[in-house]
């Protein structure tokens, strides 16, 4: 009876910590790709800044980077839909390029996105284009 009172009240308090989560803000977070079907993980993972957004409420514009050039330009938001303007970017030329191109692509596809505990999610309908994992900025 003991073990069983200790498996629910374990239970009970993983359930907690995982449902008391709050969800980071898209805005002032930055978010850095986990996953996307066509890039494979160890692009993604080669550098820390490698594809990533930031997102700026103030200017409504959003700024990141590529596995070789770092981008920016304007998003328009409206509760759960997203999309991206023309971003402009720098022109470097990288190894995998391939992957930058896919990458910018995605973007122009998204029109929505969803945001539990510190994963973000881009859409295009219902479709999951691409997963990424955010971190807070620090309060300065």
């Amino acid at each position: 009876m003991k073990k069983m009172l200790a498996a629910a009240a374990l239970l009970f308090a993983m359930t907690a910590c995982c449902c008391s989560q709050k969800n980071l803000p898209l805005e002032g977070t930055t978010w850095k790709l986990t996953r996307m079907d066509s890039i494979p993980a160890s692009a993604i993972t080669a550098e820390e800044d490698a594809f990533t957004l930031q997102f700026n409420a103030a200017d409504m514009l959003v700024a990141g980077r590529t596995n070789c050039n770092r981008f920016f330009g304007p998003y328009e938001l409206k509760e759960k839909s997203l999309s991206f303007g023309d971003l402009g970017m720098t022109r470097m030329a990288c190894p995998d390029l391939q992957y930058e191109d896919l990458f910018v692509r995605m973007l122009d596809r998204v029109n929505g996105f969803e945001i539990k505990g510190s994963d973000l999610k881009l859409l295009d309908g219902k479709q999951v284009l691409a997963e990424f994992k955010g971190a807070q900025a620090a309060a300065e």
